[in-house]
């Protein structure tokens, strides 16, 4: 029997970034594997939480899938979320790896940094759910929080909302909020304002985004604007539950998946009995897929609360990966065998 000689291919988030991971193509992989879900293509288990005391310290998230259709490859993310590196440790307050196996031999294909495409992945979900239930002229966009992922959620509103001019930033460290406008307004030729409050933000936007960890209704029903669409990122509440409640119309990526995290506000508000199943509109895959309407009128108001699935990060990896074995990027690493891997190439 001949030897046998395993390798997957290690890129780096330099690597990760040179084989193309732009904005445009995660929005264009999340739609599909979102549409993949709801046409049954998608094998995904629960997430598992290693809770390590999540206000204390943080939490690390594994995150497996299989994704068919013209996909057909499974992987993992293992992801961590600690919300004091950025400000004791100078580190982005989510890190990851991820994994990225042939979906027919289990062979891994490669190992490559995941805090990149997370952060990615995770802006271009708002920016599909944008597309679909903005209103399609929307100019002002808010977000409460200014920390990473804030940056690719204006960059995928951007992508999607051709007429966006106007974004207004909050966060609870003004310095955040400062640095943010400084940054993104030259960035993406956009107007970004840093503003002293969640309402100065909030009010006349058209598109509101909380990408926080806070535990508490930062955003009033009050404010929001006939017509708007509120996306609700984080994994606790950030908003009154009238906010909920008195939009138009629900939306989720996938409803189990929100209730098996137990923490955002539409699992606690079922949980508790003020809200029910049948209070949630759809998925964002039926929209995509026509299945049922997204926005209907003008003056509706929208609630978005995507979970995050692990899918999209296997699916968008699994699209780098390929990308960069074209180009000649990353390292050939040896899993088995006698091999001392190839370096630098294609494997």
């Amino acid at each position: 029997m001949s030897r046998i000689e395993v390798e997957f291919l290690y890129l780096t988030q330099a690597d990760v970034r040179a084989a193309g991971l732009t904005m445009p193509l995660t929005l264009e992989v999340v739609e599909r594997t979102l549409a993949l879900h709801e046409q049954g293509q998608v094998n995904m288990p629960h997430k598992t939480v290693l809770d390590l005391g999540e206000r204390e310290r943080g939490r690390v998230n594994a995150m497996p899938a299989y994704v068919g259709g013209d996909i057909d490859v499974c992987g993992i993310k293992w992801i961590s979320g600690f919300p004091q590196n950025p400000r004791k440790h100078n580190l982005p307050r989510g890190l990851g790896l991820l994994v990225i196996n042939d979906a027919w031999t289990g062979v891994p294909l490669a190992i490559m940094d995941a805090t990149l495409i997370s952060a990615m992945r995770t802006g271009a979900v708002t920016g599909v759910g944008a597309k679909y239930l903005a209103q399609p002229a929307s100019e002002v966009a808010a977000l409460i929080g200014a920390g990473a992922q804030a940056r690719t959620q204006l960059e995928a509103l951007q992508a999607v909302l051709p007429g966006l001019r106007e974004a207004r930033v909050f966060d609870i460290w003004p310095e955040a909020s400062q640095g943010f406008a400084a940054e993104m307004g030259p960035r993406l030729g956009l107007e970004v304002k840093a503003v002293g409050s969640a309402q100065a933000a909030v009010e006349g936007a058209d598109v509101v985004v909380t990408v926080t960890v806070a535990d508490e209704p930062i955003v009033k029903a009050a404010w929001m604007k006939p017509g708007s669409l509120f996306v609700h990122v984080g994994s606790y509440q950030e908003e009154e539950e009238a906010v909920v409640i008195q939009s138009s119309l629900r939306v989720v990526d996938d409803w189990e998946a929100v209730l098996h995290r137990e923490t955002p506000i539409l699992a606690r508000m079922f949980r508790a009995g003020r809200l029910a199943r049948a209070d949630i509109h759809a998925s964002l895959g039926e929209i995509i897929l026509g299945c049922k309407p997204g926005r209907r009128s003008p003056d509706e108001r929208i609630f978005f609360a995507p979970i995050g699935m692990g899918s999209e990060d296997v699916a968008v990896g699994s699209v780098i990966y390929q990308q960069a074995r074209a180009r000649g990027l990353g390292r050939c690493l040896p899993l088995f065998g006698d091999g001392q891997g190839t370096g630098k190439g294609t494997t």
